[in-house]
């Protein structure tokens, strides 16, 4: 009977301050900020993609190279073999933005509640939601090819007034080429939809939806998650000149994932979007290699207006879904 009494599960219920203080994560227990941990992992993860996925490309590259002491030899290997590049991307996203961001995100959760953390799982309503993020995705192409219209035309008047700008212009029009010389060979439209459209839609969400905005919201509540995390999502793209686009992308992506309290709708739209690109792409190369025409938004007027109608009313619709469920499960 005494050493029941003086057992570790006797003092837990002896001990109501025991039971009642809750376990803190890592970074809570060693001091440091949810907020400031995402903002280091953003800026740590993006350098050891580039560097994973640059040696990765090397080494599937090399074999293929006569000479492997010849630098140019090998970037022009490189720039033939577009699908080795993807490849090298495609397990990059895998190892760092995946990977190694589910496990940082560890830091971050109480032990146990890892997946909660992240919103790596299913949750009531989930189809529904899914349902109106769809709507709510197609509904906002419209307002996102306004956003991209005025990005650019701002983006080109930055570089005539700071000419090094033009380095990430000319870095975006490389990445545009390599995409569309990939769109035109064989086998584009699976590959792409793997490579472009599979493999970030899970990854990225991991890292932008579940640990980044997960992250600042324990810091800053949701609405600064929110619209933080879109920024740092199209920020990590390195495109400038598609900043504003990629930005509210994101926010619509961490909006649904808040909403549903689950990153499958994200996951479901991330890959609706970039699929779409990469389905229509294939079909009507000429639209890749069009010059973006600053005076041209694309689109007429009252498509615009129609697409922040109807997206601001399916915010509304889902916030409203949503406010009602939580106070129905009081």
């Amino acid at each position: 009977m005494e050493e029941e009494l003086h057992s570790p599960q006797a003092s837990k219920v002896n001990n109501p301050i025991l039971e009642e203080t809750p376990l803190l994560p890592w970074v809570e227990r060693n001091g440091f900020s949810h907020w400031a941990m995402a903002f280091i992992w953003l800026f740590a993860g993006l350098i050891l993609f580039q560097t994973i996925g640059g040696i990765i490309s090397l080494i599937l590259i090399l074999p293929s190279v006569a000479d492997i002491t010849d630098a140019n030899a090998i970037i022009e290997a490189l720039m033939a073999n577009i699908n080795v590049q993807l490849q090298a991307n495609s397990i990059g996203q895998f190892l760092i933005i995946g990977l190694a961001s589910y496990y940082m995100s560890r830091l971050h959760a109480v032990k146990g509640k890892h997946n909660e953390f992240l919103r790596l799982k299913s949750a009531p309503n989930l189809l529904p939601n899914i349902g109106l993020s769809i709507l709510l995705l197609v509904s906002s192409w419209g307002l996102i090819g306004f956003l991209g219209w005025m990005n650019t035309g701002f983006f080109n008047w930055l570089m005539e007034i700071f000419p090094t700008l033009s380095f990430f212009q000319d870095l975006q029009d490389q990445m545009l080429e390599i995409i569309t010389g990939f769109i035109k060979s064989d086998n584009a439209v699976i590959y792409g939809l793997i490579y472009i459209a599979l493999v970030p839609a899970i990854f990225e969400e991991v890292m932008f939806r579940g640990y980044i905005q997960r992250a600042l919201e324990n810091s800053w509540g949701i609405k600064a998650a929110i619209i933080v995390s879109g920024f740092m999502f199209g920020a990590y793209h390195l495109q400038p000149a598609n900043l504003l686009p990629l930005s509210f992308l994101g926010m619509i992506f961490a909006y649904v994932t808040y909403i549903s309290d689950s990153l499958i709708p994200a996951m479901i739209l991330h890959f609706i979007n970039n699929g779409s690109q990469v389905v229509y792409g294939s079909m009507n190369p000429e639209f890749l290699e069009a010059a973006a025409d600053p005076t041209d938004i694309g689109l007429p007027w009252f498509m615009i207006i129609l697409s922040v109608i109807v997206t601001t009313s399916l915010l509304l619709l889902m916030y409203k879904m949503k406010t009602k469920a939580d106070y129905e499960s009081i």
